[in-house]
């Protein structure tokens, strides 16, 4: 071990470099620049909206509620275009003249012609 006279020169050679030390002075300027920070960080009303709808919970509901409304409005528009399908194919058929005709339909029409006469 190293005896106590070394140890305390040790001690008064640091306390002794500390001798020259001022205090330490902040640039003119830094409380201006500090409190233009503080108020460029009040929040407005947009900035604390978005920042409740990035939390993840909102997210996530928010996220579960669009599905389950994409989930009602595609589950009832299929019930309704399956109950007016056929009613859409005969509205169809009928404006481009595309009743299924046979050979009995000809005929009784060419019947119905002469028999009328």
């Amino acid at each position: 071990m190293k005896n106590k006279g070394h140890i305390q020169q040790e001690v008064d050679k640091t306390l002794s470099s500390l001798d020259g030390v001022e205090r330490a002075t902040p640039d003119p300027f830094l409380f201006t620049r500090v409190m233009a920070s503080l108020k460029r960080d009040e929040k407005n009303f947009w900035s604390s909206a978005l920042a409740f709808l990035s939390r993840p919970t909102v997210a996530f509901a928010m996220i579960v509620i669009a599905i389950f409304v994409n989930a009602v409005i595609y589950y009832q528009s299929t019930s309704e275009s399956s109950q007016s399908t056929p009613e859409g194919e005969q509205l169809f058929a009928d404006e481009y003249n595309l009743t299924a005709n046979t050979i009995y339909d000809s005929t009784s029409d060419l019947n119905e012609t002469i028999h009328t006469k």
